[in-house]
């Protein structure tokens, strides 16, 4: 797999981002291109080959494109398809030149199963070709924010494009890390069971009582052992899940406020709004409008 090495404290160069969108048969162009490129995918599937390998990536996952290395759709997609794309280059390697990328500057390696305790530090950004952010979705979040200061800028090359870049990159190295390797060796089985239960069924009625006859726990107990590998005490666990997936949800303007409040499993859409005001400092509706700007087009 090809990964992505670079130092933090040299920012990455912002070149263009934008949001592709496709009803339905997307196929990628075949291309070869001197500089990176991010994509992470929204809604649908896309079938993309790199270096002769096919991968389709799954909402919520993210690819890399590499310079100097052909890529192409393999299959047309199915239904619709909505991902976000930016294109950057590293440092000292401007676009001319990034085809010879020196691999002994640790900038851009190829490797099979590359250790990540020898590849990764604090100081870097690890990026691999392939992988899932966390259930969270910041970096979604942090992506949407890149497209609409691109948007307020005419889609110019600003510092504030360039430093909403680093930032999404530095995320998503730490999502990858910690969600594919770092988090889940962490948890105790029993807690990543309950967490993944919270994931999935939050759009239902859950209690702190509830969970804890499910997965045999005394209910005071069980919120202390959440709050010590998660932060938060359970009720506040789940909130914040459902706040996080309503972030989301929020991107689209068809849903009303109410519909997405009863969809992430809020009773009460006045409890919902007031949830979010606590935890975003905004009210929903205020959220949805500082991200609605954004270039649809074709990467």
């Amino acid at each position: 797999m090809l990964h992505c090495i670079c130092d933090a404290s040299k920012p990455a160069e912002y070149l263009t981002c934008g949001n592709l969108i496709s009803e339905n048969g997307f196929m990628h162009l075949s291309r070869t291109l001197d500089f990176f490129v991010l994509i992470l995918v929204q809604e649908g599937t896309l079938h993309i080959c790199q270096d002769n390998r096919a991968c389709d990536v799954d909402p919520g996952e993210f690819f890399v494109l590499f310079p100097g290395i052909t890529h192409y759709g393999y299959k047309p997609s199915h239904g619709y398809l909505s991902y976000c794309w930016v294109h950057f280059a590293l440092p000292g390697t401007p676009a001319d030149t990034v085809k010879n990328l020196p691999h002994s500057a640790g900038i851009y390696q190829q490797a099979q199963d590359l250790p990540l305790t020898d590849a990764f530090s604090a100081e870097q950004v690890f990026l691999p070709e392939h992988g899932r952010i966390s259930p969270e979705k910041r970096s979604q979040l942090l992506f949407l924010q890149l497209l609409d200061l691109a948007k307020r800028s005419s889609y110019q090359r600003t510092w504030s494009c360039r430093h909403a870049l680093n930032l999404l990159l530095l995320e998503i190295s730490r999502e990858y890390l910690q969600a594919e390797h770092f988090g889940q060796d962490l948890l105790p089985t029993a807690v990543q069971d309950i967490i993944e239960w919270v994931q999935s069924h939050f759009d239902q009625p859950l209690t702190v009582s509830g969970l804890a006859e499910k997965f045999g726990y005394h209910p005071t107990y069980l919120s202390a052992l959440i709050k010590q590998y998660t932060g938060y005490p359970l009720v506040t666990y789940i909130n914040r899940t459902r706040i996080s997936v309503s972030k989301n949800l929020l991107n689209s303007h068809s849903l009303t406020i109410r519909q997405i409040s009863s969809m992430c499993g809020f009773a009460d859409e006045k409890h919902f709004m007031k949830l979010f005001r606590q935890f975003e400092g905004m009210t929903p509706t205020q959220y949805r409008k500082a991200f609605d700007q954004k270039k649809i087009n074709t990467l």
